[in-house]
């Protein structure tokens, strides 16, 4: 029972820590203007916030890999309650993983340099339409995942108001996957949310007891 226990524990610290820094890689994003779309102005845009988009993508990093240890936490609870919805949930959240490494390497040529390239405005405007793309594509499978998940976290011992707080994270990741029609200020809300259900799951990770 004990090494059950202690991927569990280590899943939570996981998770909490994964919550904590999608929550700061998203504060290094949120003063960043939308990329104008001159050429010129593309290109002064990248050098004023080449140091945000920098911490952004390394922050990214290390919060995607903090994912694999708390999936496998989430699945050694939830499956005991229902293995069809726990399989589904937990894959469409493994899914996201490769997905935002390859945001990462993306995101990082706009700041790393590859011996030497330069890359065209033309170029740039690609990777940020691949990137701004991807994070939609992200925002969609969270929300599926969290909603599933959420169904079976409210019949285990994690509790219903982590599942309650985690339906109304997943609805908001839903709304927050379309930035272009809901503003900053529900981005803002629903990136919030999602780290805080992040923390609070890990939380409660951390105090479950398997038998």
């Amino acid at each position: 029972m004990k090494p059950k226990i202690s991927v569990i524990k280590f899943g939570g610290i996981s998770l909490i820590l994964s919550g904590i820094l999608f929550f700061v890689q998203y504060l290094f994003v949120l003063p960043m203007p939308i990329p104008p779309l001159s050429d010129a102005d593309l290109m002064t845009w990248l050098q004023n916030w080449k140091t945000n988009i920098a911490m952004a993508d390394e922050l990214l990093f290390f919060a995607t890999l903090l994912l694999i240890p708390s999936i496998v936490a989430l699945y050694r609870i939830l499956v005991k309650v229902d293995k069809v919805k726990t399989l589904l949930g937990c894959g469409l959240l493994a899914v996201v993983i490769p997905v935002n490494i390859f945001l990462v390497i993306i995101l990082g040529r706009l700041v790393y340099p590859v011996y030497g390239i330069e890359l065209s405005p033309d170029i740039y405007k690609l990777v940020l339409s691949i990137y701004y793309g991807g994070i939609h594509c992200v925002s969609i499978i969270l929300s599926m995942a969290t909603i599933i998940l959420c169904l079976v976290i409210r019949k285990s011992v994690i509790g219903k108001l982590t599942a309650i707080l985690g339906l109304v994270t997943g609805i908001m990741d839903l709304i927050g996957a379309f930035p272009w029609l809901i503003g900053t200020g529900a981005v803002f809300a629903s990136q919030l949310l999602f780290s805080a259900w992040f923390v609070v799951l890990g939380v409660r990770l951390l105090r479950t007891e398997v038998v």
